[in-house]
């Protein structure tokens, strides 16, 4: 008998997630493995949808491939879908954690990083968001106004930027459409990156300003998420002291859950990942428990 005999790798294992393509597939979730560990991460979040919570902004830190944008894909579409088109096996996270079992949507704005200002790719974001989401007969006052920003943005300020956001969340709560906005920032260390190296295009008090406009975002949600493979000092190492002190400032406005799956849950993950037929028995090898009983 062949390795290759003895498993059929599953399919959603094969590719990375990647948030706009994979939000829009159905089947993307399909599969999707429920460890006690992403159960307690989902409650830890959901906690900061709360109508009282100031917990609404994030940073989720966990090594390449660990399965950070698949959480967040997953966490997207119970805050953004019916619980008739969640897979079966995730419905009850949406009905028992989500508060009023998730029937306030938030719409998502799901961004992944490059190496251009954060506040320019957001906007761009909400405004493909607010067309493919809601009916362009709707007057929307603040799709003109991104729109309108968006034809010149080398006159875009952060704080116009952030004003634009917070007015879409309140103006999309107001007209009954949406609770608010659920903004995800994937690979988050790219825009840091450029941030790092460009100053003078992009400020990192942005996202400063984005953390405390979502925590203090009241009954119009805003919440956000990033998402990193390492902390922000990493990405500040080749300022001066000052400039990474300032650095760390930002990142504490920002809640952190460290994305690390216990050994024993990472065994089930790549059991289910490679589905394996049966347990393979090498000739003239026994584990340790054979040798013992032996």
């Amino acid at each position: 008998m062949t390795i290759k005999e003895l498993h059929t790798p599953s399919r959603r294992f094969l590719r990375s997630t990647q948030l706009e393509r994979d939000f829009s597939d159905p089947g993307a979730l399909e599969g999707y493995i429920i460890t006690p560990e992403i159960e307690a991460c989902v409650i830890r979040l959901a906690n900061g949808l709360a109508p009282t919570s100031g917990q609404r902004a994030w940073r989720i830190t966990g090594d390449y491939g660990s399965g950070k944008s698949s959480f967040a894909l997953l966490f997207a579409n119970l805050i953004a879908r019916n619980n008739a088109d969640l897979p079966k096996h995730l419905r009850y996270l949406q009905r028992e954690y989500l508060p009023n079992g998730g029937r306030q949507k938030l719409l998502p704005i799901l961004v992944t990083g490059s190496r251009e200002p954060i506040s320019l790719v957001l906007l761009r974001a909400l405004s493909e968001s607010l067309d493919d989401n809601v009916d362009g007969r709707r007057g929307l006052e603040v799709r003109s106004q991104i729109h309108s920003a968006l034809r010149s943005p080398t006159k875009l300020s952060d704080s116009r930027v952030i004003d634009l956001v917070d007015s879409a969340a309140k103006e999309l709560f107001a007209e009954g459409l949406f609770r608010g906005l659920f903004i995800v920032l994937d690979e988050l260390g790219k825009f840091l990156e450029f941030a790092a190296m460009n100053p003078e295009r992009q400020d990192i008090f942005f996202l400063q300003r984005l953390g405390e406009r979502s925590s203090r975002s009241g009954d119009a949600c805003l919440f956000t998420v990033s998402l990193l493979h390492q902390g922000f000092g990493a990405y500040a190492d080749k300022l001066s002291e000052a400039g990474q002190r300032e650095w760390e400032k930002v990142a504490g406005r920002f809640e952190e859950l460290v994305f690390m799956q216990p050994l024993g849950q990472t065994a089930t993950l790549v059991a289910a990942a490679l589905e394996l037929k049966e347990a393979p028995v090498i000739r003239g090898w026994k584990t340790r428990a054979q040798n013992e009983m032996s």
